[in-house]
């Protein structure tokens, strides 16, 4: 029993380190995101949605995928 503990809470452990490290990856691709959103020489494209009854219509860049 005190085995299935032990090996219990190295488990939980890993999750929230890895957990953690998720996180801070997440944070690290925004960032890179937000630097390619801001050096992108922006080439806006009109695209409509296809295949539904009423279809929105989106405005994005070529480049760098932001919408506006």
């Amino acid at each position: 029993m005190d085995k299935l503990l032990v090996e219990k809470n190295d488990l939980v452990k890993e999750k929230y380190e890895l957990l953690d490290s998720l996180k801070k990856i997440n944070e690290k691709i925004k960032e890179v995101d937000i630097c390619i959103m801001n050096n992108c020489k922006h080439e806006w494209v009109k695209e409509r949605e296809i295949g539904v009854i009423y279809p929105e219509t989106f405005i994005r860049c070529l480049h760098c995928g932001l919408y506006q």
